[in-house]
């Protein structure tokens, strides 16, 4: 159960990880993927086999808990049952306007809407459950494996509607991230929880209880004296086995605060994975843009089609060409990327204007919110334009309706740096890959970050990352300075702007010094020397002195590392 589903809908990392759980465990295991429609069902009608599952879930509740004004409000929920990819799915979506308000939002985390998503989704896999219990027994799971919050309810209505027929079924919770959401047991009721007890796996074993049996556990585990438990904590205690993304942020923040000694002998980490493959990647850029490269630069060769001309091609021409305006799925974010553009490298739709000529290409990724820590970047760029003027900075993000300010505040600094910086708000499929086989240097910057799944893509791309000492990043980023024969990356300290500047420049320089030893083949011509006089890591300084091939080596590394 999941709310993103990488190929259904997804807004950051969270969607890539189900999916590729289901690619692989689909070869073993017969798989089944619930989740909310986010409006699109029609979309995959098209193009998948399905059925409407004939369960009738029609009933009402009372939509002030959510902030509405009405006393009361229908919901009609219907079951499509759809084969994608070999793997089968159960998708939920409104068959009256107010339930379609809801589930078929396709905003998935808008929050206007966002609590009443999970309210009916946790009422309809109640229902599905019945359905399933009463009529489909054959294929009850032997485990359920729940991504974050979104559907914890829905696991409690699991174990209720189990429990009454004997039954009970292994559970898994992914905590992701913690966002720390809270609702009071009213809401709860509300999703379609109600008196019956369920199994939880405690230190002493399985033991029977209630929901307010739940609320009382969480909140003796809360030195915050809180009166309303976090419903990620609530997931971790019903939960049989607890899972984060990374050793760290499990230590640091899952069992400190989702229940400690309730949770502690009952969880793990596992680290997320990527499935790009470099050279099948790099084959296929090459392939979809070969045409239209060609004649935009002219080159009349596959085998010419090197990692400058692709960086070129994409800075001078793609990224102001793309075949469809970025994907925005929120007309609230969507009118704000409008406003923001009037004439400058901004065009209407969030669509952008190409650079005038190439460079040296920064690049990061990623959904906007203060947690990866773009600010940083932001505020570094005069000091790495002063060194390295034709530096080319390009941010592909994905914004939310949380992030509205931020939108604004970052177009001011590439109406202010015109040359040197481009960001394209949205989904930008034409140009994802491309931009990783261009880049020189990738940063990520988190502020906290439980694993970060942009830095194994990266990686895999060859890129050599700038990242932060926090959580999973600096569990899968070795750093260069310390592991030169190993290390994929730099290290710095969070929020450290001085010294993401450095590095930054000390990357693109090594970058451009190890490409002219290419072409020439010695360090010491004057102008190459006088490069390497530049870098202000003295450590890369003197490395590069001792290792001409070092900058391809940590390219390398990249690959090996993922």
């Amino acid at each position: 159960m999941s709310f993103e589903y990488a190929g259904i809908a997804k807004v950051g990392g969270l969607g890539e990880v189900p999916a590729n759980q289901v690619k692989y465990l689909s070869k073993k295991y017969n798989v089944f993927v619930i989740l909310p429609s986010h409006g699109q069902i029609d979309r995959l009608k098209m193009d998948n086999t399905w059925e409407k599952l004939s369960i009738n879930c029609i009933g009402s509740f009372n939509p002030q808990i959510l902030g509405e004004r009405e006393s009361e409000m229908k919901y009609d929920i219907s079951f499509y049952r759809f084969k994608i990819n070999d793997t089968n799915f159960f998708i939920l979506t409104g068959e009256n306007p107010s339930t379609r308000k809801f589930l078929d939002d396709n905003d998935i985390y808008n929050p206007d809407t966002i609590n009443g998503k999970i309210l009916l989704f946790s009422i309809g896999v109640r229902k599905l459950m019945t359905y399933l219990v009463e009529n489909r027994k054959e294929i009850l799971p032997d485990v359920i494996h729940l991504h974050d919050y979104h559907v914890v309810i829905s696991l409690i209505n699991i174990k209720q509607i189990l429990n009454k027929k004997g039954l009970d079924i292994a559970s898994i919770i992914t905590i992701h991230l913690l966002t720390w959401p809270r609702f009071p047991i009213e809401f709860y009721k509300a999703s379609g929880v109600d008196v019956t007890p369920f199994n939880i796996l405690l230190r002493e074993g399985f033991k029977l209880v209630t929901i307010e049996d739940i609320f009382d556990l969480c909140l003796q585990s809360d030195y915050e004296h809180s009166q309303i438990p976090t419903v990620e904590k609530v997931g971790a205690v019903i939960s049989d086995l607890v899972t984060t993304v990374s050793q760290s942020y499990l230590k640091s923040d899952i069992i400190p605060n989702c229940g400690k000694e309730l949770i502690d002998f009952k969880s793990d980490f596992v680290w997320d994975g990527c499935d790009w493959d470099y050279d099948e990647i790099n084959k296929k850029v090459k392939n979809s843009v070969s045409n239209e490269l060609r004649e935009f630069l002219e080159n009349p060769a596959e085998n010419l089609i090197t990692k400058e001309i692709l960086k070129e091609y994409l800075l001078k021409y793609k990224i102001g060409n793309l075949s469809q305006s970025p994907l925005i799925s929120s007309k609230k974010v969507l009118e704000v990327i409008n406003e923001i553009s009037n004439g400058n490298p901004f065009i209407k739709n969030g669509n952008i204007k190409a650079f005038n000529e190439s460079g040296p290409l920064i690049i990061t990724t990623g959904r906007i919110s203060p947690q990866k820590g773009f600010e940083t970047i932001f505020e570094a760029i005069p000091k790495v334009i002063k060194v390295i003027p034709n530096v080319k900075f390009l941010f592909l993000l994905i914004p939310t309706v949380y992030n509205l300010n931020e939108i604004q505040n970052y177009s001011k600094y590439v109406k202010n740096y015109s040359e040197n910086i481009r960001i394209i708000f949205g989904v930008a499929s034409d140009i994802f890959y491309l931009a990783h086989m261009a880049a020189d240097v990738y940063c990520a910057l988190s502020r906290w970050e439980p694993f970060g799944i942009n830095a194994l893509e990266a990686m895999a791309s060859k890129i050599p990352i700038i990242g932060t000492k926090v959580g999973g990043l600096q569990e899968t980023i070795i750093d260069m300075r310390s592991y030169p024969e190993l290390g994929t990356g730099i290290l710095i300290e969070k929020d450290n702007v001085l010294q993401f500047a450095d590095e930054a420049i000390s990357l693109l320089l090594l970058a451009e010094i190890s490409n002219r030893i290419k072409e020439k083949g010695l360090i010491y011509d004057t102008s190459t020397f006088q490069l390497v006089n530049q870098i202000p890591d003295d450590i890369i300084k003197s490395r590069v002195l001792i290792d001409t091939n070092f900058f391809y080596q940590i390219r390398e590394n990249c690959l090996k590392r993922v």
